[in-house]
């Protein structure tokens, strides 16, 4: 069928053949079955599920302790049209093309039916503002077909608000309809009923509603006879502050349909052409479309770098993003290791401003991370398994083992604060706010280990690793081998912030050189924990991550872990384990293992009509929107098969880049852009190479170093690595980053 194409007179292009390339244009003719997986809409203020009951907010919460959860405010930007004559509203179901479109570039939901024996198509398109943050928007355009008589019979829309049921977790009241200071527009207030934990939160959260138009239910529009097009939008703006939402709305509608539009596709249209995007060539059309999707889910959920107005400060990044959080398949949208381990590393690609949001989050907790280690009789900070608005201990009132055993997520943090440095060299950082964490992170650490002077050895007891199947035991190998990095990076971070304290540092030192690595020496291999029975199945990827991402063993017995696990892991794990699998074997020869588990890390994981992720494989129930899942499938691609890595080397940051290699039907893959020191990087591999163009400002200096090879590169540097060469090691040779 010939699609038509209109303008509009604000020169909006709202039906044609669309000039979205088509890795990212995501169109289908049917909705999935379980409406969980449409597309989550974010801008890091605001989230909602496409179709679904519910808005969510950054850092509001409902709900103490364990029963906290995001606030769920009624998702009253769903709203449905639907064409109606003076008889009935029955012709909607004569509509013969219909389609839904994920505009990724753009960053919008469009939903188009057609009447073509009538000539008439409808058009509603639903957005969360990039720039103006605060607001959401539904846009409506009906049109006739040129080729149709204006003197037909009269007809209307009619728009109805589907938010589902009224909020469990705010009491609403309506401050004005339109008649008072507010101006034209409806406003409301919400305050949450349940404090989270009085000690950190002495009031409720308050939130300001403010509508463009108070919408009776339904809203009736008249389309006359002799009217080609028409049109309508309604924005909805909330905030903590009555004045800042007001603004908000105020400017938007300030602006034409089509210039709030464009306002907000360019500020993605500057994301994926100044801040990140991965091109693949071959055979990739679909591998590309789930690529894009991934990142577009996951960075919509982080606050935009640039606003209409101040941003709040930012509550982390959950596991199914800011657009879920109310169920428990959601988690509550509470904050996990997810973040440091599995999202991260690919996020800090996006810009280093975003990497310090996330880390910000703990930093600006540490006063919860204490009280938690205080309530278990630890000294330090012990950062919660599950974390929301205070930073104490959210756990679901199901499993507190799991949070009184999970130790690992501490140090997990802090080795992610190490590879933000890495890759950074930001000192000023470093000193004033990682240091922080890091050695808070040392002192629980050194406070819940147990140790015994004959022979010296340090163990923790009655933990739990990654592997939540496998719960009280002893020494798990990644739990101590991510305590020891942490332990490494608070005594280095000590010296080069001006640490005075000998005393807690060679205590650390102690700890780290004494902490036991479990290692089968007649199996050459690391069990999980004392008493792991061969065989034994696990949950997910745990001892196999001493190598990628934790670089702590690369040697033959870590290959002997691949082996073995990849034979005891739990078929219908989270996705982001066999990704895991994938980025370890690629270090190794046998990329055939490698390949196969990357197609498994995405290929029952992904809900094909707009790339959502599912936790579990498609057919379990599990959580929707797994950015975990998404983070793990890019980690694969970009450090895996790219050959990248980022270390501390002495006192400064290294960027290590061995011999790539690409997907099947993959021929090449180009990442814009890497950042390195204060590098901005473009780099391209294949199978056969790797080229790195890095610019930066003139007091950056860089230096290569390959094989007996060692030189000066400047500020900026253009380097290629061929099969067969040796690993490229480039350092940063000046002081680090100030800023």
């Amino acid at each position: 069928m010939m699609e038509l194409c209109f303008v509009l007179l604000f020169g909006l292009i709202w039906s044609c053949g669309s000039d979205t390339p088509e890795t990212y244009l995501l169109k289908t003719q049917s909705l999935p079955t379980d409406r969980n997986f449409m597309p989550s809409l974010s801008n890091g203020h605001l989230g909602y599920t496409v179709f679904g009951d519910a808005i969510f907010m950054n850092g509001v919460y409902n709900g103490a302790a364990g029963n906290s959860k995001r606030a769920r405010i009624p998702n009253w930007i769903n709203i449905t049209a639907e064409l109606c004559d003076r008889l009935s509203c029955q012709i909607n179901n004569e509509a013969t093309d219909i389609s839904y479109e994920m505009d990724l570039r753009g960053g919008f939901f469009r939903h188009s039916r057609s009447f073509v024996s009538m000539g008439l198509t409808l058009e509603q398109r639903t957005y969360p503002h990039r720039y103006y943050n605060r607001a959401l928007v539904y846009e409506l355009l009906a049109f006739r077909h040129p080729t149709v008589p204006l003197n037909l019979e009269p007809q209307y829309l009619k728009l109805t608000q589907q938010p589902g049921n009224a909020s469990s977790d705010f009491d609403f009241e309506v401050l004005s309809n339109g008649s008072n200071a507010a101006g034209d527009y409806r406003l409301m207030r919400g305050r949450t009923k349940v404090l989270e934990h009085k000690q950190f939160q002495p009031h409720p959260h308050e939130i300001y509603v403010l509508f463009s138009e108070a919408m009776e239910q339904p809203l009736k529009l008249d389309w006359p006879t002799g009217q080609r097009e028409l049109q309508h939008r309604v924005i909805i703006s909330i905030d903590r502050q009555q004045s800042v939402a007001l603004k908000e709305l105020q400017d938007a509608l300030q602006l034409s349909p089509g210039t709030l539009m464009q306002s907000h596709i360019q500020v993605w249209t500057d994301f994926w052409e100044k801040q990140f995007s991965i091109e693949l060539t071959g055979n990739a059309l679909e591998l590309s479309r789930i690529v894009n999707a991934g990142i577009f889910y996951l960075a919509s959920s982080l606050p935009t770098l640039s606003s209409n107005q101040v941003n709040e400060p930012y509550f982390g990044l959950s596991p199914t993003g800011l657009a879920r959080g109310n169920l428990e398949a959601d988690y509550e949208g509470h904050n996990f290791w997810d973040t440091e381990i599995w999202m991260l590393p690919v996020i800090t690609q996006f810009g280093f401003e975003y990497a310090k949001q996330l880390l910000g989050y703990r930093y600006n907790h540490l006063e919860g991370a204490r009280y938690n280690a205080q309530m278990m009789g630890n000294k330090g900070a012990r950062f919660p398994w599950e974390s929301a608005y205070t930073g104490t201990e959210v756990i679901n009132p199901c499993c507190p083992e799991i949070a009184q055993q999970e130790i690992h997520i501490s140090p997990d943090i802090s080795f992610a604060l190490q590879k933000f440095f890495a890759q950074s060299n930001n000192y000023t950082w470093l000193c004033e706010q990682a240091w922080f964490i890091a050695a808070e992170v040392a002192e629980f650490l050194d406070s819940r280990s147990t140790c015994t002077q004959a022979p010296k050895t340090c163990h923790f007891l009655n933990v739990m690793g990654p592997d939540e199947d496998h719960g009280s035991v002893d020494d798990n190998v990644y739990t101590n081998a991510v305590a020891k990095i942490a332990l490494d990076f608070a005594i280095w971070t000590g010296g080069r912030c001006g640490n005075s304290s000998t005393y807690l540092i060679e205590n650390w030192r102690n700890l780290r050189d004494n902490l036991v690595i479990l290692r089968d020496e007649d199996l050459d291999y690391h069990p999980q924990h004392l008493g792991y029975k061969l065989n034994e199945t696990v949950k997910q990827a745990d001892t196999i991550l001493l190598g990628y991402p934790l670089q702590f063993d690369t040697s033959s017995t870590h290959l002997n872990d691949l082996h073995y696990y990849a034979k005891v892991t739990r078929t219908n794990g989270p996705a982001m384990t066999w990704s895991m699998f994938a980025a370890n074997y690629l270090s190794t020869t046998e990329d055939g293992r490698a390949h196969d588990f990357f197609a498994r890390g995405y290929q029952s994981y992904v809900h094909n009509e707009f790339k959502v992720w599912s936790e579990v494989p498609i057919g379990y129930k599990g959580s929707a929107n797994f950015l975990t899942g998404i983070g793990g499938f890019l980690q694969a691609l970009i450090f895996g098969y790219g050959g990248l890595n980022f270390a501390r080397v002495a006192d400064t940051s290294q960027m290590q880049l061995t011999l790539p290699n690409v997907p099947p039907q993959v021929d090449q893959v180009l990442v814009k852009y890497i950042r390195f020191a204060q590098g901005k990087c473009s780099w391209n591999f294949q199978y056969n190479s790797s080229n790195m163009i890095c610019t930066s400002p003139v007091d950056q200096v860089f230096e290569l170093i390959q094989g007996r090879q060692r030189r000066l590169l400047g500020n900026n540097f253009n380097v290629t690595l061929n099969r067969g060469d040796p690993t490229m090691y480039i350092n940063v040779l000046n002081s680090g980053t100030r800023k």
